[in-house]
């Protein structure tokens, strides 16, 4: 997960941990291919010798996706004589950077963008390209990506190479929890062990419990601004039925104005009681949460494996006093159910206007390689975060995330679904939603009103853009929302 600074602390605990990261690796075979197709475009005049892949890349990805001093930039070059040319583009939608960039051939996009992509033309659909130059992508270990089919895919057409692996881990205190004080006092309150919380009730006694803002304790440190609540919400209402729940039927009307929707919305609403009175402020993400949990002063919070990173930096107050777990889920009948999301995540995408279109997948091919790609996770100044198999295993991605957080982490990706609405529009409609969330975070709507209001603006979506045009994508997204079982991209 790229994402920008978090701070002075933060920065130069990241600075002194990315000392430990290995030098180079070699390259593999994926990359070896890259590099012999490119080769024989310019050997052949298919290619110009003067071209010049030209790349759109947040600040937060720019040190792990070309190195941080620019050695993978200089390294492709070197191999192939193409040159790159790199821009830093705003952390905002894709959509806008790639309308506002239409000059450029690769740049980076969130899972839940690429129908708006797709749909709106602003993309390449990469599988003619990789079935052209011959390579096998999959995700087989034990180099495959994690679940390429949730990554990279609309339907049958690949249309990102995944370049982050963004799915949600809890962060507890570990010291809190093995304390025999705490755990004679939490078992006298609520008549059970202290332990990992399996479900959100659980999950909402433990945050209960431990808030103690009075000694500088928060029970929470989940993020709860505007901007990101649709990440913390879904998981909670994919649990809610077994074995699935969704959004929409299957001629989408909305699902949410329900009670497994005001279930979520309440459990969402839930850990506000106990979190920093400056939760809900403006711009409160996990520049304001992460900080919190690092410093000691809160006993949970939710993020991806990028906080695993960070946490076990020199200048972290937690390091070693806390433990990466996977996320609660719902009592359904007898089992307990559970559904994840990547959130985050900055996936390659190749621009359908750039003049280089060949050479941004050739070079996205590359710098993917399973050993190529050992060096864009856990760079200084960045949080790519795994994405391979083989990162998993390697001992210094090992060193910098801790074992036990990738090992929750790689567990995470079996009950990992699609993100979002999987519908063009879906920023519009993930916005009413966190409106929504947001106003009931604020105790200005009950659970109940918020998924009623949110189900209605929903709709007025729907019937804007054209059911029978969103049909079809609701379709494919449904066929492929366990990533397992692809559908077809409809036309644009």
């Amino acid at each position: 997960m790229a994402i920008c600074p978090l701070g002075k602390s933060i920065a130069a605990g990241l600075c002194l941990f990315a000392l430990l990261v290995a030098s180079p690796a070699n390259a593999g075979k994926q990359a070896d291919l890259a590099v012999a197709a490119v080769k024989a475009m310019v050997a052949s005049g298919e290619v110009g010798r003067d071209a010049r892949i030209k790349v759109a890349f947040k600040s937060g990805n720019i040190a792990a996706l070309l190195g941080p001093a620019l050695e993978l930039q200089k390294e492709w070059e070197q191999a192939t004589g193409v040159m790159i040319s790199a821009r830093v583009i705003p952390q905002q939608p894709a959509q806008l950077n790639l309308k506002a960039n239409p000059d450029i051939d690769l740049t980076v996009a969130r899972n839940h963008e690429f129908a708006d992509l797709l749909e709106q033309g602003l993309i390449e659909d990469l599988t003619p390209l990789a079935g052209k130059y011959g390579f096998g992508i999959d995700d087989k270990p034990p180099q495959g990506f994690f679940r390429l089919r949730l990554q990279g895919y609309v339907g049958d057409k690949l249309v990102a190479v995944p370049a982050d692996g963004d799915v949600m881990l809890m962060y507890l205190r570990r010291d809190l929890l093995e304390s025999p004080v705490e755990k004679a006092a939490f078992r006298k309150a609520y008549g059970r062990e202290l332990a990992v919380p399996k479900t959100w009730q659980e999950y909402d006694q433990l945050q209960q419990f431990f808030h103690r803002p009075q000694q500088g304790l928060y029970g929470s440190a989940e993020q709860r601004e505007r901007d990101s609540a649709w990440m913390f919400w879904l998981p909670r209402y994919l649990s809610q039925a077994d074995p699935e729940r969704r959004l929409f039927d299957d001629r989408l009307v909305p699902l949410i104005d329900s009670p497994a929707g005001i279930a979520a919305t309440e459990s969402y609403v839930a850990s506000v009681r106990y979190s920093p009175p400056e939760i809900l402020g403006e711009g409160r993400d996990y520049s304001y949460t992460l900080p919190l949990f690092m410093q000691g002063k809160a006993f949970s919070t939710m993020f991806t494996i990028a906080g695993a990173k960070l946490l076990n930096t020199p200048a972290s107050a937690v390091r070693g006093k806390f433990i990466a777990t996977a996320i609660p889920g719902t009592q359904v009948g007898k089992r307990i159910v559970r559904r994840n999301i990547p959130i985050y995540g900055n996936n390659l995408v190749v621009s359908s206007r750039g003049a280089q279109r060949r050479l941004a997948f050739l070079f996205t091919m590359w710098l993917t390689d399973p050993d190529v790609s050992l060096r864009t996770v856990g760079v200084k100044g960045g949080f790519t975060d795994p994405f391979r198999w083989n990162h998993l295993n390697d001992p210094r991605i090992k060193e910098l995330y801790t074992a036990n957080a990738l090992a929750n982490f790689a567990r995470e990706w079996d009950i990992a679904v699609y993100p979002g609405t999987g519908l063009p529009g879906d920023g519009a409609y993930l916005d009413a939603l966190n409106h929504h969330l947001w106003l009931a975070a604020s105790g200005k709507e009950s659970a109940a009103e918020a998924v009623r209001r949110t189900a209605q603006e929903w709709e007025k979506l729907t019937q804007e853009r054209g059911r029978e045009k969103l049909l079809p994508w609701l379709k494919t997204f449904n066929e492929g929302f366990n990533g397992v079982a692809p559908g077809r991209a409809p036309g644009k």
